[in-house]
């Protein structure tokens, strides 16, 4: 019995130091086809419809807060949150349907989501596209629900799709002492059906709690030297999601106190290359802060979610959409993109 009881002791130290021993060393971002795509055909023009949001995880809708922003809670408030997010979530996508969609924080079933896989939801409403997966917040040996999956989801609704994943610069330290976050941006090539240049779309979501925004502003140069390299090439290059970087200061009416504020910095004009362009709407916020549930007027809103385009692409036009941060604490962005002739 003393044998049987040690041998259990020591298997479940090995388990514990490799649980341990594999999520702070955070292996890199693996790429995942969600559901298998109809037989889609090549994309035919020369303008193309582009949506980003960052949905939370569905877990930070209207009602709730959240630790890392200065609120009380790791989890939302109930599965219920969860699952009314989710299905305003679904709404607009199956009200949208652009082109492409990049979303950050979709997420599969954990302690996180109050078990919702809000990944599959998102999955289902886009079924028959092309969709992809790579997740980088990932705790691994872990049994449900303790295991974490959240990450970038892209869903395009034409054929011929190549992608791949290119790592970030990380954090130093790890998320709850234990999480090494696997930063990476999702490249995804839309080839055109006449044979033109490809479009190329990025896939991105920066830091947003490190010290200085030192290495946001690392990852953000690594973005800008890819999407410049693919640009060389001759590809129309779109880069989007959230940036974690303010793009204008709105101004607007907010009650939230500057010590909730610590993460906000200016989005680095500079570090762009000649031609290249953040292109966003100003006249509506796409982030609210999370010290405490929402309220409007309160929390503070700013602009962070929107896109950089290359010199040969123009935007026709760039919308962020006001759902009054009902069902995640981003609002989604829209854009029409057309080829531009330099």
């Amino acid at each position: 019995m003393k044998r049987l009881l040690l041998a259990l002791l020591l298997a479940l130290a090995a388990y514990a130091a490799a649980v341990v021993f594999v999520n702070r060393r955070g292996a890199p971002a693996e790429l995942t086809a969600v559901g298998p795509p109809a037989a889609l055909p090549a994309f035919p023009g020369d303008s193309l419809d582009v949506m980003i949001w960052n949905i939370g995880y569905g877990g930070l809708g209207a009602e709730s807060d959240f630790a890392s922003d200065g609120g009380k809670s790791l989890v939302p408030p109930s599965r219920a949150a969860v699952e009314k997010n989710g299905a305003g979530i679904v709404a607009e996508l199956n009200r949208r349907r652009p082109d492409a969609i990049l979303m950050q924080e979709t997420a599969r079933a954990s302690v996180l989501t109050r078990g919702v896989d809000t990944l599959g939801a998102v999955a289902g409403a886009l079924a028959g596209r092309d969709n992809a997966f790579s997740g980088d917040i990932v705790a691994t040996l872990l049994p449900p629900p303790l295991a974490l999956e959240n990450g970038l989801f892209a869903s395009i609704g034409w054929g011929g799709v190549r992608r791949e994943l290119h790592a970030l610069p990380r954090e130093p330290g790890h998320m709850l002492g234990l999480i090494k976050r696997r930063y990476h941006v999702q490249i995804i090539r839309v080839p055109t059906d006449d044979a033109g240049p490809d479009w190329v779309l990025f896939n991105v979501h920066l830091s947003a709690f490190d010290e200085g925004a030192n290495t946001r502003l690392e990852q953000m140069r690594e973005v800008l030297r890819l999407a410049e390299a693919e640009y060389a090439r001759g590809a129309r290059v779109i880069v989007g999601g959230d940036w974690n970087y303010e793009f204008v200061n709105p101004g607007r009416p907010t009650t939230t106190t500057e010590e909730f504020l610590f993460w906000l910095h200016p989005f680095p004009r500079d570090e762009l290359g000649e031609g290249w362009r953040a292109v966003y709407d100003a006249a509506v916020p796409t982030c609210r802060t999370n010290e405490r549930p929402y309220a409007k007027g309160e929390n503070f809103t700013t602009v962070v979610d929107g896109f950089v385009i290359s010199p040969n692409v123009e935007a026709d036009r760039v919308e962020a959409v006001d759902l009054d941060f009902q069902y995640t604490d981003h609002q989604p962005v829209l854009a029409t993109f057309r080829a531009k002739a330099e």
